[in-house]
């Protein structure tokens, strides 16, 4: 009876091993389909774009690979919607916009010119009373 189950078992393995192996297979082969074939790759695309869950993921390991994020910040500020959203939140958070402000001021030019908007403002503020 021992022996019939050790049998199995290593039969198990072994079809487990071969699942493995088939699987690594396919992913390498659809990898490279991806690359190749524009309707593969339009449908992967489509799946992930259909599911926020897979877009949010897709977008972290974008941004957190430092040759990709720029390009992908670069790609929705050029999308009107996706600046304006952006920039939205950004307004709307504190901490970021603080960072805007330094980052802003951090030359000359940014000075001169964040205090001709400043001075606009002012200007705007006294004009209302």
């Amino acid at each position: 009876m021992k022996a019939g189950w050790r049998t199995a078992r290593r039969a198990g393995r072994i079809a487990l091993a071969l699942v493995a192996v088939a699987l690594a297979g396919c992913s390498a082969d659809v990898a490279s389909q991806i690359g190749k074939d524009a309707q593969v790759r339009d449908r992967v695309m489509g799946v992930i774009a259909g599911n926020g869950d897979l877009a949010e993921q897709m977008m972290q390991r974008l941004v957190g690979t430092d040759s990709l994020r720029a390009r992908v910040i670069e790609t929705v500020l050029r999308d009107k919607e996706g600046a304006q959203y952006v920039i939205g939140r950004i307004g709307r958070n504190s901490e970021a916009l603080d960072y805007v402000l330094q980052v802003a001021a951090a030359d000359s030019a940014g000075r001169v010119h964040l205090m001709t908007l400043f001075k606009g403002m002012q200007m705007a503020m006294q004009a209302k009373k």
